[in-house]
């Protein structure tokens, strides 16, 4: 454990077993990082390095790669979202899903979908999973944007979340289940309301972010419970980790900021107690679980 963590990163090694593979799959799940000056080049470098070392076979980013839509008009920070995503999609193929930063204004509410999204595109080699679907010879992998509604609602709002994925038939109907089938969605408190998660059924895993890791210092522990969660609920349930989900999983990555530049400055200093996380998944047909986490 580092004492001050602040230009450090934690990652957790994670072994799943599936039968719908013949050899291991290697993906990298990196989120909300949360771009802004706040954000160090040095940082994102600690990021590339991971990317680059640990060979993985597909990075996916869950959303909140910008701490707000002004940062689309920063160059600096532009700069810094061109140069982690061309390094990733340099590496491996690379996948992004939206989060609420990445297109709803924090104060109006308004979005800025088409924003975020003309920026991303001209990326070469990026896939942006905008409700819609990936498949390979490997992998079968949806990701889906949450409404506005859903996110400003005061514990969510988890019929906007029902009512809105029913709209998107390609995200749950024809999936191909031979295929190890993944869900990429930013904010996971959905799966806690028995109707929103009866639609994903049919994933074998679903991937998340936005609770930060609930803000749990230093990263200790592999309890579900956090600190604080983004509606600033104390002690929150189901915000960190990995849990089963009937025959399946959720994962809910740590995320790279976790006291963001939009936060009150008060607490910005609190990301020294808080480190950057991501988590490195391998999907083996061997049968076997394996957790650890490591230090870089």
């Amino acid at each position: 454990m580092r004492l001050f963590i602040d230009n450090y990163l934690q990652v957790r090694y994670i072994t799943l077993n599936s039968d719908k593979i013949s050899s291991d799959l290697k993906i990298m799940v990196i989120g909300d990082v949360h771009i802004s000056d706040m954000l160090s080049n040095k940082k994102i470098e600690l990021i590339k390095k991971r990317i680059l070392e640990e060979k993985v076979d597909y990075v996916f980013f869950v959303g909140d790669l910008i701490d707000r839509i002004e940062e689309l008009n920063n160059k600096n920070s532009l700069y810094k979202l061109h140069n982690l995503l061309e390094f990733s999609v340099s590496k491996a193929k690379t996948f992004i899903v939206l989060g609420n930063h990445d297109y709803i204004h924090r104060k109006s509410h308004e979005s800025y979908l088409n924003n975020f999204l003309k920026v991303i595109k001209n990326i070469k080699g990026i896939i942006i999973l905008n409700n819609n679907i990936y498949y390979d010879n490997k992998i079968y992998l949806m990701g889906y944007t949450e409404t506005r509604e859903y996110y400003f609602k005061k514990n969510y709002g988890y019929d906007a979340f029902y009512n809105d994925f029913l709209k998107h038939d390609i995200l749950y109907k024809n999936i191909n289940k031979n295929l190890l089938t993944v869900a990429l969605i930013h904010s996971p408190e959905f799966s806690n309301n028995e109707k929103c998660l009866s639609l994903l059924k049919d994933y074998d895993l679903i991937i998340c972010g936005h609770t930060h890791d609930g803000c749990v210092p230093f990263g200790i522990g592999n309890f579900k419970r956090g600190i604080i969660s983004p509606k600033k609920t104390f002690f929150p349930k189901n915000v960190r980790g990995l849990r089963k989900i009937g025959n399946n999983y959720i994962l809910i990555t740590g995320g790279i900021v976790k006291i963001q530049k939009c936060a009150p400055k008060l607490l910005h200093p609190l990301n020294h107690l808080c480190p950057m996380q991501l988590d490195c998944i391998t999907i083996s047909d061997k049968n076997n679980f394996n957790l650890t986490k490591k230090w870089y």
